[in-house]
């Protein structure tokens, strides 16, 4: 299991267990999400992320991931695609979030979600035989309020802020 965690902390942690400026967000390339639910599960029992990420999920949206405590954000994978399964987000109920309506071709899905302040949250998959244009990547981060979180399953991570002395920063992962 590949799981990448990304977690936003304060400079000097007050105690032991750090205590989340932002929370925990995570992001995962799951390969099928039915057989995966045990895993899914013990991730968020270690990580109790605010959002988690998840590409490939081979789901219809018409079949929600359920889990306590979560809700779930899905978008289908293009009719006809077979090599790929579609995006997920899944929001704590802790924290308010809202999905956010994308325009692109790309199997992305977003929210935007409050955990002490709002940052949007875009989960992409990006598969890895596919061309996929500059353009389009720039379209769909356009539609991403700042500041944003762009997740592609453990291939790169791409934080955004629109602060004035803020730049955008790839975190490869």
């Amino acid at each position: 299991m590949n799981c990448d965690a990304l977690e936003i902390t304060p400079c000097v942690p007050t105690s032991n267990t750090p205590t989340l400026l932002m929370g925990t967000f995570l992001s995962w390339n799951c390969h099928g999400i039915r057989s995966k639910l045990k895993d899914l599960k013990g991730l968020i029992s270690i990580f109790n992320p605010v959002c988690m990420g998840l590409q490939e999920i081979f789901l219809s949206s018409t079949i929600p991931i359920k889990l306590r405590g979560y809700n779930s954000v899905p978008k289908d994978t293009a009719t006809g695609s077979n090599h790929s399964g579609g995006v997920c987000i899944l929001t704590s109920n802790l924290y308010p979030s809202t999905p956010l309506t994308l325009h692109t071709s790309l199997q992305a899905v977003a929210v935007q979600d409050h955990a002490r302040t709002l940052v949007t949250v875009c989960s992409v998959y990006l598969p890895p035989h596919d061309v996929i244009s500059q353009q389009d990547l720039d379209t769909l981060m356009d539609q991403l309020p700042t500041p944003f979180i762009l997740s592609s399953g453990g291939k790169q991570v791409i934080l955004h802020s629109s602060a004035k002395n803020s730049s955008e920063s790839n975190v490869s992962v």
